[in-house]
């Protein structure tokens, strides 16, 4: 996910512009059915017409050699005609019958062919549209996809208490991984702190540790953290670190203020730092997952902009590392 392309705001106007192009797609075929339901009247029609003219030329053949019983050919009719005027008007007549079965013969050739024509319009217009629902339809799961795996707005149901008092930079870690994956895979806090890469200490170097524990997990193809150059010392670059779709695992400093989502506050609470796992941004306010807290209090902690300014204030200079679901690149949907 590139940071300028793909912010999460990005993804929702991605899966919104989809779900838009999905929804044209449905109208169109919904216009299409109707369409069909006319055209097939329209065939219904014709094929009621075509009927009508086979039934006039078999009573126009019948008409035309009934009325001379025995004498079917035309030069018989016209040597039983009385005078030449007769027999010109005879000729003339029996003409403009024959013109007309040829030109009926002709109308039933020609609204066949139309009927073909529909038929085959109307077939090749529904399988384009088929196609354009399908291909819109795979574009909006895809988009939506992408957007709420880059929401994380469900952190606080992956809180976790830390199970000592020394693992809360595995613990936030670890918190910070289940987000990214939108479930609660990894619950012990104190395995993975005891585990791979972090071998009982995760105080310092939580970038490098976690990486060998993403790959010892076989999880390095799916999330990749990285510690933040230069630290983070404003909103702002929190901020922006979280609309990327990222999670923060951060540490305090002895002068932060520690809000909890029981609307408690506590200065100073961790004179030597304590770990915890920033997961969304939303109306300016930041959330946090606090593990030294239970979850009625720890689970969804808020901070204003102005608290969090307070909060990175009393840091001077610590560590903040960045975690972030790796995605496969895809073609643009069409």
């Amino acid at each position: 996910m590139t940071a300028d392309a793909q912010t999460l705001d990005d993804l929702q106007v991605t899966y919104q512009a989809a779900v838009a192009v999905y929804n044209d797609a449905l109208d169109a075929q919904a216009q299409n059915e109707a369409e069909s339901v006319e055209v097939d009247a329209q065939i219904e029609q014709l094929r009621e017409e075509i009927a009508a003219d086979t039934q006039r030329l078999n009573e126009t053949a019948v008409k035309l050699y009934k009325e001379n019983p025995g004498r079917g050919k035309l030069i018989d009719m016209i040597l039983d005609t009385n005078s030449l005027d007769d027999a010109i008007a005879c000729y003339d007549s029996y003409a403009r019958i024959q013109q007309y079965y040829m030109d009926s013969i002709a109308s039933v050739k020609e609204k066949r062919s139309d009927l073909e024509l529909m038929q085959a319009k109307l077939e090749r217009t529904h399988a384009t549209i088929l196609d354009d629902v399908e291909n819109a339809r795979l574009n909006a799961l895809e988009a939506q996809e992408a957007y709420l795996d880059a929401d994380h707005s469900d952190g606080s149901f992956y809180h976790q208490l830390q199970g000592n008092g020394s693992n809360c930079g595995a613990t936030a870690f670890i918190v910070g991984v289940n987000i990214l994956l939108h479930s609660n895979m990894f619950n012990d806090n104190v395995a993975v702190w005891s585990g791979p890469g972090f071998e009982g200490d995760s105080t310092t170097a939580l970038g490098y540790k976690g990486a060998i524990w993403l790959a010892a997990n076989g999880l390095s193809d799916q999330i990749s953290v990285r510690t933040i150059t230069g630290d983070i010392h404003t909103t702002d670059e929190l901020q922006y670190e979280l609309e990327q779709g990222r999670v923060v695992v951060i540490s305090s400093g002895s002068g932060s203020i520690w809000h909890y989502a029981d609307g408690s506050a506590t200065p100073g609470s961790f004179p030597y730092g304590h770990w915890i796992v920033f997961y969304c941004y939303q109306d300016g306010v930041f959330y946090a997952n606090d593990s030294s807290a239970s979850t009625r209090k720890g689970a969804g902690c808020p901070y204003t902009t102005a608290e969090m300014q307070r909060w990175l204030d009393g840091r001077s200079y610590h560590y903040a590392v960045s975690l972030e679901r790796r995605r496969p690149i895809t073609s643009e949907w069409k």
